[in-house]
């Protein structure tokens, strides 16, 4: 799948039409190249790209970069439930999958509202595998660029069509659960 041990893991979500969290994954080794790249997209004044406010032309050009770059991305989709029950089914079948990988960090883009609750579901993955050596932190998203790779597929998959097509290159896996 699409995690490998060593990486470093980025989390955001989507909750346009259906609840999706996508996670980037990057050997943490690229990680620097990347994020180079990715801040060479912003504006003067731009502190991070957040992709529903960009115009479809600039998003055209920033999926261009993302599909560039050594990233692999993988999709998790909940329809037809509430927020509140799609983020522990997606933010849990995400730690799992990134705890059985060996991923050396999960960076999650930071909601006050939902920080301890993720903590304490992260927390009960890693007590469930028994032993595990991921980190991971909430964090604002200007801090890591590679958040700005998630936030941007996020926002394909929830509005679908040719979004979907552009950002084929670099999305591995895609789970549903409805």
């Amino acid at each position: 799948m699409t995690f490998r041990p060593a990486d470093r893991v980025y989390v955001d979500e989507s909750k346009a039409r259906g609840y999706y969290v996508v996670a980037t994954a990057c050997v943490i080794g690229d990680v620097r190249a990347s994020e180079r790249a990715l801040r060479g997209l912003l504006k003067p004044g731009q502190r991070r790209i957040h992709f529903k406010s960009e115009s479809d032309s600039r998003r055209r050009q920033i999926l261009s970069r993302i599909c560039d770059l050594d990233v692999r991305v993988s999709v998790w989709v909940v329809t037809q439930r509430s927020d509140k029950e799609a983020r522990p089914l997606t933010l849990g079948a995400l730690a799992d999958q990134a705890i059985r990988a060996g991923v050396a960090q999960l960076i999650i883009e930071r909601d006050e509202s939902l920080e301890r609750a993720d903590r304490r579901l992260i927390a009960d993955a890693i007590r469930r595998a028994g032993s595990s050596e991921m980190q991971y932190r909430h964090v604002a998203p200007h801090e890591h660029p590679l958040l700005w790779v998630s936030d941007a597929v996020a926002w394909c998959y929830s509005n679908g069509g040719d979004w979907i097509r552009r950002v084929d290159a670099v999305v591995e896996s895609r789970v549903t659960r409805l």
